[in-house]
């Protein structure tokens, strides 16, 4: 009886040794060097490119970083919400998502919080805050377009920021990888637009994308092996991850009103108003056609505030031209603030707003949301 005991142990030891010195003594891939910290709080995504990384706690600088089961930094939806409160989705990009602010200091939070106290005629406000990191139009346009089941709401208001929003929807490369791009095509009409470069490739190394998925259940309770440890490390073989891939696009393309379209070029798009133009105007007509209301926060960079000569004033101009031309109900945060300085309302030139910039974005949007309201 001892014998095979013991024959019993040593064969656990020896298990427990190889699966040591695999971690230990098999190469792992390289690491990726300056990949962005935000790339913590996404994941791949077929048709947007990334999507924000489901039930995930985290910190940054301090900050407490928190998602809900559907990846947005945000409370769990609510299956029936209270009909006497205005539910506003907010729509955007890490402005929108409180890069460099807690959860409880962004606009959409503040807007939520401060009514009760002086809503200027409005309901109780329930935020929707489904903002991503790394954004632009176009991705808030398709994210809305997958998602708009998963709540009830009245208003949308979408965060445009001149400072990159613009570049963001023209260009294909981004630190997330390729971006897909919604642009005018002559199928069905003037406005008409086509989707291209879907099923966007993944091309960063995701972790969702490895043999094991280094935020998943497994690694988290078998990361004691030095085996698990090494898969969650390694990327699946290419095959694989098309084949994850294929499965996702099924699920999801029929949501989409969009023609697809291959990618014809890399580079970036030229008439970036133009742009703008036809996928502003498409999402404002789907809203309306679901029977909600739609406005915008338009609001340029630090460097504007900076009086900085390279910054996007030009671009800020041009975009509330559009929006004027389109009759989209907005906000100008610029000319509600330009005397206001700069480091009151950003961190730094180069960066987000404080929370006195959230504070001031929420005072504007309750103005808009008397108008879109009535």
């Amino acid at each position: 009886m001892k014998r095979p005991l013991l024959a019993l142990g040593f064969g656990l030891l020896a298990v427990l040794a190889i699966d040591q010195g695999v971690d230990l003594f098999l190469p792992a891939e390289p690491a990726v060097e300056g990949r962005p910290r935000y790339l913590r709080t996404v994941q791949y995504h077929p048709i947007l490119g990334w999507s924000g990384y489901p039930n995930l706690v985290d910190t940054n600088d301090g900050i407490r970083i928190q998602t809900n089961s559907r990846g947005f930094r945000d409370r769990e939806p609510i299956e029936e919400p209270d009909l006497d409160q205005l539910r506003v989705l907010f729509l955007g990009d890490s402005f929108t998502w409180g890069d460099e602010v807690r959860q409880e200091e962004r606009f959409s939070s503040l807007l939520e919080s401060s009514c009760g106290v002086h809503c200027d005629r409005l309901p109780p406000i329930h935020a929707i805050n489904m903002g991503i990191i790394g954004y632009g139009t176009a991705q808030s346009f398709l994210q809305y377009l997958l998602t708009r089941d998963d709540h009830q709401y009245d208003v949308v208001i979408l965060g445009l920021f001149a400072g990159n929003d613009l570049s963001d929807n023209a260009s294909v490369d981004s630190p997330s990888g390729p971006r897909p791009r919604l642009i005018r095509c002559d199928r069905g009409g003037r406005d008409q637009l086509c989707l291209e470069g879907v099923p966007v490739p993944p091309v960063v190394d995701w972790p969702e994308h490895r043999w094991i998925n280094p935020h998943g259940r497994v690694a988290r309770t078998f990361g004691w092996s030095g085996s698990i440890a090494l898969a969650s490390r390694r990327r699946a073989p290419r095959f694989l991850n098309e084949k994850r891939v294929a499965t996702q696009m099924h699920d999801l393309a029929a949501a989409l009103p969009f023609p697809v379209v291959a990618r014809t070029s890399d580079g970036p798009i030229e008439d970036r108003i133009g742009q703008l133009e036809s996928i502003l105007g498409a999402l404002n007509r789907t809203i309306r056609e679901d029977g909600q209301a739609f406005g915008v926060l338009v609001f340029p960079s630090a460097q504007v505030h900076a009086r900085d000569p390279h910054g996007d004033l030009g671009a800020y101009a041009e975009i509330q031209g559009v929006l004027d031309r389109l009759d989209i109900p907005s906000v100008d945060y610029y000319e509600k603030t330009r005397d206001v300085p700069w480091e009151d309302l950003f961190f730094d030139v180069q960066s987000h707003w404080r929370p006195r910039g959230h504070q001031t974005a929420a005072d504007l949007l309750r103005t808009l949301l008397v108008t879109l309201h009535r």
